[in-house]
């Protein structure tokens, strides 16, 4: 699984637009001399980024906020969903910039980094042979969870969508495949899950944004219908293969705790909509629990219900809001 065959076939070459070419110079500036801090400055750091991003773009503001009327209803008053959304904020501005410590972090023993529960669901799902699907969403860190799980498990070919800007993409792509991962890109990317299954790879896919167009599955999140990728369900089917939810929460000391559940095991039971439906809602429903419980750890600024299904009225969720912000 290594070479451009692991990555779901040849990539198109970068566009590199002048923008395309700065933002890939500031990272290259910017993370490295990130690394020079202490991490937990360096998180810091990242937190503050996110803030910044919260003040500075209403764009993605208002579309959290409408995420988090809608899907928590009229229990929390404005004051904390505003908190909750900014700390949201403050969490991916981590995520994101965490990924300068990532050289780093491996060369730390898995002690120092992370708390593990469950992997004896992973294990036991890889032993029947057939791979292993991993599902997560934008919740908790989960770019920590791809770079560690070589460690305590099969290694990880991630389902990604590439960025716009190419050039930036590679520098993502590179830090992700560190401790041995790979990527396959998502358009298109069936060949190359079913390889990497066949070669007894975990994959993971995140399950948790927008499918435009009429390829979703519209299942209920947070009680509203939400536009979701069949693709782990599909595939599970398809290949027999297990799939094992795994979740994370930041630990007090700095690491991560780390939570694989049971496997569950897709079978044919009727028509393959109805089963592929079925599978996705379960899936979906594991996921809005997880979110449920710590709603600041998930990627609200992500407009989740944008497509709407025929019936529903043509106003996705969040688009006033993004009128409102574009006016």
């Amino acid at each position: 699984m290594t070479g451009p065959a692991a990555r779901g076939g040849a990539r198109r070459p970068p566009r590199r637009r002048p923008s395309h070419v700065a933002g890939y110079l500031a990272c290259r500036v910017m993370l490295p001399a990130l690394s020079l801090l202490p991490r937990r400055a360096g998180l810091l750091v990242g937190r503050a980024v996110g803030l910044l991003f919260y003040l500075l773009s209403p764009l993605h503001r208002r579309i959290a906020l409408a995420n988090l009327r809608r899907a928590l209803g009229p229990g929390p008053d404005e004051r904390t969903l505003r908190r909750m959304a900014r700390a949201s904020f403050a969490h991916t501005g981590m995520i994101c910039l965490d990924a300068a410590y990532f050289p780093r972090l491996l060369r730390r023993p898995t002690a120092r980094l992370a708390v593990y529960e469950g992997t004896e669901h992973l294990l036991e799902a890889a032993r029947d042979g057939r791979g292993v699907l991993v599902f997560s969403g934008h919740f908790g860190h989960w770019e920590l969870i791809a770079l560690l799980q070589h460690r305590v498990g099969p290694p990880m070919a991630m389902v990604v969508r590439p960025l716009e800007n190419r050039l930036v993409d590679g520098l993502v792509t590179r830090l992700r495949s560190l401790s041995g991962n790979i990527t396959i890109p998502k358009q298109n990317a069936a060949r190359g899950v079913l390889r990497a299954l066949r070669d007894g790879w975990a994959v993971a896919m995140l399950i948790d944004q927008n499918v435009r167009g009429s390829s979703g599955v519209f299942v209920d999140f947070f009680g509203v219908p939400a536009s979701t990728t069949p693709g782990l369900a599909t595939l599970a089917l398809k290949s027999g293969a297990p799939i094992v939810p795994v979740f994370s929460y930041p630990m007090p000391d700095g690491r991560l705790r780390v939570r694989y559940l049971p496997p569950l095991r897709p079978a044919r039971r009727g028509a393959l909509a109805d089963d592929i439906f079925d599978v996705t809602r379960a899936c979906t429903a594991l996921l809005e629990a997880e979110v449920r419980r710590r709603p600041d750890l998930w990627l609200w600024m992500h407009n989740r219900w944008r497509t709407r299904p025929p019936s529903a009225p043509a106003e996705p969720v969040a688009e006033a809001a993004v009128a409102r912000a574009k006016a």
